[in-house]
């Protein structure tokens, strides 16, 4: 990539600043994550934590985040286990942070000169490198312990051996005669010089709150759930019957860091896995664990802060720990703001299946933060959309016009269309699961429109397909099933499928009809091997109707072209 030099950065005549004027093109917004790099000492921490609070935005530090998951300080694991250990864990960490959106992360001293990761850094980031001489490093660490690395003997070795890693960011500004404030707002300007972030951008603490209040009942009771901006902060004034000492919060490697420190007081905090690695007996097991060491009792509060899966996992041990404590879900993604986090269902997975061991455990509260959102990588942010058309398509057609009219503010996640658009998901489901929470009915079953091929898809591919994903290509099978029957036209039908591949989901599967048979014969709506199918219905609710295998394989074979292609990945 080319580089072009701007000797003199904003409001400043200090210092050189090397600037790649293309490296924001294409990138609306803050789209990437900023990235701070260079030499121990260069103020990386300090001055990411002040970048990070004045554009309202959450910090992380990837240093912290090895600690968190070796359970070793870097000291202690460069000391116990070696640096090709620590640089594995350190590799691992910023491979994750890379999707990420309106995040500061300040990297360690080393990860630029890792080639790999640089270019990696440089693609899909804004990368800005601070730097420092060896003897102002030294100055600034003084005795400090926690930097294994930082010899006096061989400071200036190592920086000069890292020269040419250090000279390859978007921008370089030099630390050496700046306050960290001064270098902070050194970068806010050249963020918003290259279009990375909105100029004026407001701070974290004059970003306005609002909130919206859904209704639904359990059991007869009034189910609580607050959509809004900036409500994590505020849990204590939505949800009174918090003990004193504030929730035990559940988290993950990623959104425990990113989010934690927003809720205050805190009980405690425990860290699981990202993903379906989270929902396991061994992971539940280790968090009781936690809550024991932490003394737990009937009088406190579980809360689920992240995804879906820390949601049915942490659920599930509140519904079992002392057989049952109060439990408080704060999904953090899309998919769990407008699905798992609503209806009360918790469990874990089993080697022969998922969601095999659970329970129906309400929480005595559901807060949604829409800011959460602003984080969440593109590929996850569709995953809760394919849910969003779904609602549209079943449940409120009045609301797929919306979506459809609004997809633009949706896809730039404008924070007022978001909190209308989750409170209506939220009002949608809330409705149905108050008609049939138990799923004894067959009302709740509605909700699975475009699920039977979807499951099938994810478990054919062996979890390859995504849960948005596959649901997208199951409701375009069955939106094809409906045109078949005629409860749908195809007009309606290529309306939905265009606003999917607006969202950038999927209209078609890939798998063949002979690979989901085995996957079709589990679902859970299957009775005595007879299809049972959600229908979308235009102009009307969707129904559950009887259909044979032959019309479903025909309904896919049509959409899959015989045997189908992911439209986008």
């Amino acid at each position: 990539m080319k580089k072009e030099r701007t000797e003199t950065p904003p409001e400043t005549s200090r210092g050189t600043v090397h600037a790649d004027p293309a490296a924001a093109a294409g990138r609306p917004g803050f789209s990437c994550p900023v990235f701070l790099g260079g030499f121990m000492a260069s103020g990386k921490t300090t001055v990411g934590r002040l970048l990070a609070e004045h554009l309202g935005v959450p910090f992380l530090d990837t240093d912290d985040l090895v600690e968190r998951r070796a359970g070793l300080s870097v000291a202690e694991l460069f000391a116990r286990r070696g640096e090709p250990v620590f640089r594995a864990f350190e590799a691992e960490v910023v491979k994750e942070l890379l999707p990420l959106r309106n995040v500061v992360v300040a990297l360690g001293g080393g990860v630029p000169t890792n080639r790999e990761l640089r270019s990696l850094l440089l693609e899909r980031g804004f990368l800005a490198m601070l730097s420092v001489s060896a003897s102002t490093a030294l100055f600034r660490a003084g005795s400090s312990q926690s930097r294994p690395l930082l010899d006096p003997e061989r400071a200036e070795a190592l920086l000069a051996s890292r020269a040419e890693a250090y000279a390859s960011g978007h921008v370089t500004v030099d630390t050496e005669e700046r306050t960290p404030s001064e270098v902070a707002t050194v970068l806010l300007h050249l963020l918003e010089e290259k279009g990375i972030c909105e100029k004026n951008a407001l701070s974290g603490r004059e970003r306005e709150t609002c909130r919206k209040t859904v209704s639904g009942a359990h059991d007869g009771e009034p189910a609580r759930v607050f959509v809004g901006e900036g409500l994590l902060s505020r849990l204590s004034e939505l949800v009174p019957t918090l003990p004193s000492e504030g929730p035990f919060v559940v988290s993950d490697h990623l959104v425990g860091p990113l989010f934690g420190d927003r809720v205050r007081p805190l009980r405690g905090l425990h860290l699981l896995p990202r993903g379906e690695e989270a929902k396991t007996l061994d992971q539940v097991r280790s968090l009781y664990d936690a809550l024991a060491e932490a003394g737990i009792d009937r009088g406190d509060c579980i809360a689920a802060l992240g995804g879906g899966t820390v949601g049915d996992a942490a659920g599930f041990a509140a519904a079992t720990w002392l057989r049952g404590v109060s439990f408080l879900q704060c999904p953090t993604t899309l998919l769990a703001m407008v699905d798992s986090s609503l209806g009360g269902k918790v469990g874990v997975n089993l080697s022969q299946g998922k969601n095999l061991v659970g329970a129906f455990y309400p929480p005595v509260a559901t807060v949604m933060d829409v800011a959460t959102l602003r984080t969440l990588p593109d590929e996850d942010f569709r995953q809760g959309l394919a849910e969003v058309v779904k609602y549209g398509v079943g449940e409120d057609q009045g609301f797929l016009g919306e979506l459809s009219e609004k997809r633009e503010a949706i896809s730039r996640r404008d924070p007022e269309t978001l909190v209308r658009l989750v409170r209506k998901c939220a009002l949608l489901k809330t409705a149905v699961v108050a008609e049939d929470e138990k799923e004894t009915s067959g009302v709740r079953a509605r909700l699975n429109l475009g699920h039977t091929v979807g499951h099938a898809l994810e478990g054919a591919s062996e979890y390859a397909w995504r849960h948005g994903d596959a649901v997208a290509a199951g409701l375009v099978v069955a939106l094809e099933m409906g045109q078949r029957r005629g409860t749908c036209s195809t007009a309606f039908a290529e309306t939905v499928a265009e606003l999917l591949r607006f969202f950038g989901l999927p209209d078609r599967p890939d798998r063949s009809w002979e690979e989901l048979l085995p996957f079709l014969a589990r679902d859970k709506k299957f009775r005595r091997g007879v299809p049972l199918l959600v229908l979308p219905r235009e102009k009307g609710t969707c129904t559950l109707e009887e259909c044979s295998l032959e019309e479903l394989r025909r309904a896919y074979e049509t959409v899959s072209g015989g045997r189908g292609s992911v439209a986008s990945s």
